[in-house]
C-alpha cells in the first residue's frame, strides 16, 4: 500500500513539474514575440550598422579620415538623421540644417541632457 501511494505522489509531482516547465516556456516565447512586435512599431532614427559590442562605433572614428567625412558617408547611407553608439551611450547624428534647427529650437529640452557617470558626479560636485 505504501509503495502505491509513493508512486502516485511521484507521478503527480512529475506531471506538475512538466506543466510548470511548459507554462514557463510558453510565457518566455510569448514575451519575446510581444517584445518583437512592439519593437517594430516603435519608430525612431535608424541605427547605423557596424557597431562593435563594447565600443560601439568608436572604431569608425579612429582612422586617418576626419570624423565629419565619416559622418557624411554615414549620412549618405542612413539619411540625414541616425543613431550611433559611442561606447554604451547612444548619440544622435543630425546632418541636415533644418532638422538641426528643429532639434535645437523646438525640442531643445528633450536634447538638453548628458549621460550621468561616476566621474561627472565626483568632478561636478554631485551633478551640480
Amino acid at each position: 500500500m505504501g509503495i502505491l501511494v509513493l508512486s502516485q505522489t511521484s507521478a503527480v509531482a512529475a506531471i506538475l513539474i512538466t506543466l510548470l516547465i511548459i507554462l514557463y516556456t510558453s510565457f518566455l516565447v510569448s514575451r519575446n514575440l510581444l517584445r518583437k512586435c512592439i519593437g517594430k512599431k516603435r519608430r525612431g532614427a535608424p541605427e547605423a550598422g557596424g557597431a562593435w559590442p563594447v565600443i560601439g562605433h568608436l572604431h569608425l572614428l579612429r582612422g586617418p579620415e576626419p570624423p565629419y567625412r565619416v559622418f557624411g558617408r554615414m549620412a549618405d547611407k542612413y539619411g540625414p538623421i541616425f543613431n550611433i553608439r559611442i561606447g554604451k551611450n547612444p548619440a544622435l547624428i543630425v546632418s541636415n540644417w533644418e532638422i538641426a534647427k528643429e532639434c535645437l529650437t523646438t525640442h531643445d529640452k528633450v536634447f538638453a541632457n548628458r549621460p550621468k557617470t561616476l566621474a561627472m558626479e565626483i568632478l561636478g560636485y554631485n551633478f551640480s
